[in-house]
């Protein structure tokens, strides 16, 4: 299982809008579908460092990011992606 919330204003925006998946495909595929065609698949990647989130009982949280939004390639124009959420596996229900 993995747990997953977008990126927004506040941590409570965020975690209203917190959505539990089977997979880690599952989760693209949910992202993709609420960003209208403007993320893929492909551009999606997953931070390798997890940090503790007391706050919410996220052990392992890591960084969502896309390396293109639309047309902008962060990749060219920043050398990184684009935080777009969080995800964990190891968390409380």
């Amino acid at each position: 299982m993995i747990i997953y919330r977008p990126h927004r204003g506040s941590l409570t925006d965020a975690m209203a809008e917190v959505k539990e998946f089977n997979n880690e495909q599952e989760m693209k595929e949910y992202i993709v579908e609420q960003w209208n065609g403007y993320i893929s698949i492909d551009n999606i990647v997953i931070d390798d460092n997890p940090i503790n989130d007391d706050r919410i009982g996220w052990k392992d949280t890591r960084y969502v990011c896309t390396k293109i939004l639309g047309k902008d390639d962060y990749m060219k124009k920043y050398g990184y992606p684009q935080c777009i959420g969080m995800c964990a596996t190891n968390y409380v229900k």
